[in-house]
């Protein structure tokens, strides 16, 4: 690494170590206007980084934004509810999540429009707030990718049961993020719009033994028939099965002075001559200590795996250490709102063996306020 590099990132770890104010609340704060029956609550998100990183013989280091984010929610009534989320890293802002809710009754749940749905718990489902190590599991990263998409929302319908100890979801959904199929009697034809051929199903169920404390278990499983972009090979899209399963000991950063994630990861897709079918494994294995009530370090190792169908299988290797310096604990406040984060990853090249010649190196730092 050049020597300005090095002096860059470690002036920007000083300065974001000296002692300051935190705006943040807790999750369930933000600023909340009421009138009449309505409740309305607006919150937000803001993420810099910078990054240093060497692949391939290539070295860079920059500055950027990975999320700057606007949440809308309101309670219409007792039975109804509406979430929006705006992202805007860049130039441009989009819009995440639009999402319709009725509450049939304390425990289950109707949700309509685009929003994160049943997927697995590595991914989207672990929000942005709380992620573990600057980013998620690269094993849920290359699940995304080629799924649903990398932002891991999807139109559709979503049923969800809960209560302390279990949760059941079952989600109808395009099987395809990009598919907005809103076509009417005046276009021609009706039929228009980005092709799929069919619909996805996908299902989940969560157990917390103590209540949502400690212990959480959890299974996926899901069946795409949309044969969208993302899954083509030779120009051909495909159906696939997806499924994965995880046992986390504390899901979230803080929240207790040990804590132990492990996730699962699987894709199989449908035969495309003349490639055969193809199977996609992914493990990710994650650990984490308070070393102080405001510092927690951790460690993550990562394998994916591809059977390439008529081709020779590979796999690759994910290395991730590193540590979180809660500013929001310092004030007594929830550990994962407002953030440092530390990192320095290590990726292996895909092949038929563990070779850790010519590996990827990437070191980041990342703020969190969150409001």
């Amino acid at each position: 690494m050049k020597i300005s590099n090095i002096l860059l990132l470690a002036g920007c770890a000083l300065c974001l170590l000296l002692p300051g104010k935190t705006n943040a609340e807790d999750a369930n704060r933000g600023v909340v206007l009421t009138a009449n029956d309505v409740s309305v609550r607006l919150s937000g998100t803001l993420q810099p980084r910078v990054t240093f990183a060497s692949d391939d013989d290539v070295e860079r280091v920059g500055f950027g934004v990975r999320r700057m984010r606007v949440r809308l929610s309101a309670n219409i009534s007792d039975r109804m509810g509406v979430f929006l989320q705006m992202e805007g890293s860049g130039g441009n802002a989009t819009w995440l999540d639009i999402r319709g809710e009725y509450y049939l009754n304390n425990n289950l749940t109707l949700r309509t429009g685009r929003f994160v749905g049943t997927q697995p718990r590595a991914y989207a489902r672990t929000g942005h707030a709380v992620i573990d190590a600057i980013d998620r599991p690269a094993i849920s990263d290359m699940w995304a990718r080629m799924t649903i998409g990398a932002d891991g929302r999807d139109y559709g319908v979503e049923a969800i049961w809960s209560d302390v100890n279990r949760e059941f979801r079952a989600f109808l959904h395009n099987g395809h993020n990009q598919l907005n199929y809103r076509q009417g009697l005046s276009n021609v034809p009706s039929t228009g719009g980005v092709k799929t051929e069919g619909f996805a199903f996908s299902g989940s169920a969560t157990w917390w033994p103590d209540q949502r404390n400690g212990l959480e278990v959890g299974a996926y499983a899901s069946v795409n028939t949309s044969q969208n972009p993302l899954t083509a090979i030779g120009g051909v899209g495909r159906n696939y099965y997806s499924y994965s399963a995880n046992v986390y000991w504390g899901p979230q950063p803080g929240d207790q002075p040990f804590r132990l994630k492990a996730d699962f990861i699987g894709i199989s897709y449908e035969d495309v001559e003349p490639f055969g079918q193809e199977n996609y494994l992914g493990a990710s294995l994650f650990g984490a200590v308070l070393a102080a009530p405001h510092i927690e370090l951790f460690a993550m190792g990562e394998y994916w795996y591809a059977d390439n169908g008529d081709a020779d299988s590979s796999g690759r290797m994910f290395g991730t250490v590193g540590a979180s310096y809660s500013l929001s604990a310092l004030q007594g406040r929830p550990f994962a709102l407002n953030r440092i984060i530390f990192t320095y990853g290590l990726r292996t090249l895909e092949s038929d063996s563990i070779d850790f010649d010519d590996a990827a190196h990437v070191f980041m730092m990342q703020a969190q306020f969150y409001f």
